[in-house]
């Protein structure tokens, strides 16, 4: 599944300006059906936590991510945020409309939402959200 529409949740940006460090933070990766986007109210996994699927072959509590990473893009006057295409071997056919990223913290109601990736239904085989070779996320510098 490539990437979808990619929407950033107003305590996602605060915590990427204010409280995230890549090298000792856990991220993790839930897929959900039925979730209607709240950037204004939903800021802690406990916002949405009902919404996470439960197909066979999905493990409840997400996929944790391995390798995130930021890299300085001089060319384009930018910085990306990347890691690796969360996979899940196989899935059964069923609804999701959305793939979160969370900032993890062991405890849902402190857990910060960072972002949602639309993505589409499982078919029953292998599940992936493929990440943009260059990255996810940018941070740029602003032009006037």
């Amino acid at each position: 599944m490539a990437v979808g529409d990619i929407t950033v949740f107003n305590r996602g940006i605060y915590t990427f300006g204010n409280n995230l460090n890549l090298a000792s933070d856990t991220f993790r990766v839930y897929l959900m059906a039925g979730l209607t986007l709240n950037i204004d109210t939903q800021h802690f996994l406990s916002d949405i936590v009902a919404n996470e699927i439960a197909l066979t072959g999905y493990t409840a509590g997400g996929y944790t991510i391995t390798t995130p990473t930021w890299t300085e893009d001089d060319t384009n006057d930018r910085s990306a945020w990347d890691f690796e295409n969360p996979t899940w071997a196989s899935i059964a056919a069923g609804t999701i409309n959305y793939a979160v990223v969370v900032k993890w913290t062991g405890v849902t109601t402190t857990s910060p939402l960072l972002f949602a990736i639309e993505a589409t239904n499982a078919n029953g085989s292998s599940y992936t959200i493929t990440i943009p070779a260059g990255g996810i996320l940018y941070l740029r510098k602003a032009t006037a």
